[in-house]
């Protein structure tokens, strides 16, 4: 029973994905004007979504209630998880981020982005120190009560899924030919599985018996 319910759960979370394919092009497009809007709460919106479409983040309040440990996710990013540099490795305006993730996963990442979310990056920073919130006037709920207006279900969530499945989809297609041995296209699947990996920034996470089993190590 319980693999039939994941099995439900995973095709409603792939069904989403695949609605979103049919309405993602407007969507872009408005987040892509909000950036010059003049509240400074759609623009931090903008930003955000523009990061959880493009970087594949996580939206945030995903924290594990035994993890003492500082994670975060786009909506709570502070100031000090990203520095901006007006060029860096002959490419102009870099964000480069740094910080730690779900299950305490360090993110780092330096990334090109648009002239006009660079520009307010810089705004959403002025006046403020490195532990302050980078978008204080966003969070979690308010993004996703955005993005179900636009989508029946849409959730930043979605977007992982989506832009996850059209990486793989467009690796395999650069990848593969039909006229490849068996092992062949596995290797190329494998290939193409990597880059959704580096995408999505999935690691492996230290198990939480980590420190107990060195220690028990430590003391034979």
């Amino acid at each position: 029973p319980s693999s039939k319910l994941k099995g439900q759960k995973d095709w409603e979370k792939f069904e989403k994905a695949r609605k979103l394919k049919g309405c993602v092009g407007p969507i872009r497009d408005q987040y892509l004007l909000d950036f010059k809007s003049k509240e400074m709460r759609i623009r931090q919106r903008a930003v955000a979504l523009y990061f959880i479409d493009k970087f594949a983040l996580r939206a945030g309040n995903e924290k594990d209630t035994d993890e003492a440990a500082d994670t975060v996710g786009c909506c709570s990013l502070r100031c000090e998880h990203i520095k901006l540099h007006e060029e860096l490795d002959n490419q102009k305006y870099v964000v480069e981020f740094d910080f730690l993730g779900k299950d305490s996963i360090r993110y780092y990442n330096r990334v090109p982005v648009e002239k006009a979310v660079f520009k307010n990056l810089k705004i959403f920073m002025e006046g403020k120190e490195p532990g302050d919130d980078l978008f204080d006037r966003l969070d979690t709920s308010s993004l996703n009560a955005y993005l179900k207006e636009l989508m029946d279900g849409l959730t930043a969530k979605v977007f992982r899924t989506y832009n996850a499945s059209i990486t793989l989809q467009d690796q395999l297609d650069k990848l593969t030919n039909p006229d490849d041995t068996i092992h062949a296209k596995l290797l190329s699947y494998n290939r193409a599985n990597r880059q959704v990996a580096i995408l999505c920034n999935h690691q492996r996470a230290v198990p939480k018996t980590h420190d107990k089993a060195m220690e028990t190590l430590q003391n034979k």
